[in-house]
């Protein structure tokens, strides 16, 4: 069964892959250590939020693509 998130970042995914193109990656965090991964489409602007659990799945899946498109890890 596929999650919610799985589901979401699949889309994610998707919108990338269609454009070949790979999404610009920023990470906001709060003062308390909340972070979120914002996505953004450098085509159309679409911007995406990602918790770190969704930003790992779409590393993945952007690796699974030989890196042909999706997003590039901010460090490994």
């Amino acid at each position: 069964m596929i999650s919610g998130s799985e589901t979401f970042v699949n889309e994610v995914h998707q919108h990338l892959c269609s454009k070949s193109i790979f999404g610009d990656v920023t990470e906001w965090c709060e003062m308390r250590h909340d972070c979120v991964f914002v996505v953004t489409c450098p085509d159309c602007g679409e911007s995406f939020a990602l918790n770190e659990e969704e930003y790992d799945l779409l590393v993945k899946r952007s690796r699974e693509t030989a890196m042909a498109c999706g997003i590039t890890p901010l460090a490994d």
